[in-house]
């Protein structure tokens, strides 16, 4: 037995190594634990300072801790003492990787604790006698299903429980409010209908516009809907994501944006859109070799630090994320969709994933895509609940005549799963100066030239 309560009590100096150690880290077990968790006080008020540090904003370091632990009277023999942080320090490490396990099964024994700690107080308030036995009994079970429910999301209800939410529903969908997720295309919105925690894949061959697609999404959620978006972008660096976020929303030629060179009207449009910055809740978030781990981390991040919600995810792509080379590509690619379902339930927003389509489409005489040109597509196929392809014939008349082809810049968005909803296709015209898609039709009949879909 008492092996055992080393073993756990080893556990919790792991996580306190790990959180005073590294930076940034914090947010890998902060929805998981909190001080009381952990049993012994020394632990318990350590843990409890590196949370008050981090979630204003201040490292968490050995001097930082303990400089707080000073202020409220805390590092002394009784609670903690200064020479424990040595102690945490020689500890062998835990793998950075196993840090949430370790932060899970410490968990786990803190409810197992709480649970017999309620059996022994059911147990003397029986022995007492002075109380109903089935009153004492409800209060105990009471009191463990509440440390239960407090740990775990609800999965069930009853069909009679749900009925009214679906009258309530079909009632204001009646009257024109949706309760899907509204993304700036109503068309293919209506098709679509997003719902939170959704995992939407996006995939297309290079040049095709897909970083496009979904930044345009994020952008629109991010200035109309509750909480902050985040995109990753593991391709492209964070100024060339910011360039085309500018070009888009300020209807500036990207060219003229990287090049420096931009007329008095776009300098007016562009300071129209800085200022109004603060209306698009929308975070970038560039990183190479972005794993699952880190994804969890920055989202708990962001969430702490501005509205307190997350309201859509962007992957910008799936194929280079960190570990998902080598013999087991497939079965990682297969954790990784399902982690991601998982992390979009658990933040309530959908997650807009990115994905290369394979050669095989450039070597078909037809080159619209279809679902088993999806790279990997037997796991993405599986978890995906909307995927959808994006087809720009204009792209291969241009390849194929040389630059010679009369263009209509339009784009096919073709829905090809949709648990959702119906599977179609939507036509969007497709303005790649300004990297974005846009629902309007061409203000001009000369198809020399990709027409100007917006106008003026």
């Amino acid at each position: 037995m008492r092996s055992k309560q080393k073993k756990y009590i080893q556990s919790e100096q792991s996580v306190l190594n790990q959180l005073l150690g590294r930076d940034a880290v914090f947010d890998i077990v902060s929805d998981v634990i909190i001080a009381h968790d952990f049993k012994a006080v020394r632990h318990q008020v350590i843990y409890q300072a590196i949370s008050d540090l981090a979630m204003s904003d201040k490292p968490y370091d050995v001097v930082m801790v303990a400089d707080l632990l000073t202020e409220r009277g805390q590092l002394n023999e009784t609670c903690c003492p200064e020479s424990y942080f040595a102690v945490l320090g020689m500890l062998p490490g835990i793998m950075f990787s196993s840090l949430r396990s370790h932060a899970q099964l410490i968990k786990g024994r803190s409810l197992r604790r709480q649970s017999i700690a309620q059996l022994r107080f059911g147990i003397q308030k029986l022995e007492d006698g002075d109380r109903q036995t089935i009153d004492i009994n409800n209060e105990v079970m009471s009191a463990i299903g509440n440390l239960e429910s407090s740990d775990i999301v609800s999965d069930q209800a009853r069909v009679g429980e749900m009925m009214g939410s679906m009258i309530e529903r079909i009632a204001a969908a009646k009257d024109g409010v949706t309760n899907f997720i509204h993304t700036g295309f109503p068309e293919l919105d209506y098709l679509m209908m997003i719902e939170p925690g959704n995992l939407v894949i996006v995939a297309a061959r290079p040049s095709m516009g897909k970083t496009a697609k979904v930044m345009n999404w994020l952008s629109y959620i991010a200035k109309y809907r509750e909480g902050e978006a985040v995109f990753f972008s593991v391709e492209m660096v964070a100024t060339q994501v910011m360039d085309r976020l500018a070009s888009a929303e300020a209807d500036i030629n990207l060219t003229s944006i990287r090049k420096g060179d931009l007329s008095a009207d776009e300098w007016g449009r562009l300071q129209r859109f800085i200022s109004e910055q603060d209306n698009m809740r929308l975070t970038v978030v560039e990183k190479k070799e972005l794993t699952i781990s880190d994804i969890r981390t920055r989202l708990n991040k962001i969430k702490r630090e501005t509205s307190g919600k997350i309201s859509a995810i962007g992957i910008d792509y799936l194929q280079i994320m960190g570990g998902l080379d080598g013999q087991y590509k497939i079965d990682n690619i297969g954790v990784v969709t399902r982690t991601l379902k998982t992390l979009g339930q658990e933040f309530d927003c959908p997650i807009f994933l990115l994905s290369q389509l394979s050669r095989e489409v450039e070597k078909r005489p037809n080159k619209r895509p279809i679902m088993s040109d999806l790279r990997d597509s037997g796991t993405l196929e599986q978890d995906a609940d909307i995927i959808l392809m994006i087809y720009r014939n204009d792209y291969y008349e241009q390849k194929d005549k040389g630059g010679s082809a009369k263009l209509d810049g339009m784009a096919d968005i073709i829905l090809i799963k949709n648990r959702n909803g119906p599977t179609g296709t939507i036509r969007l015209a497709f303005e790649g100066k300004y990297s974005r898609f846009v629902n309007e039709k061409p203000i001009t009949n000369n198809l020399d030239v990709i027409p100007n879909y917006r106008g003026s």
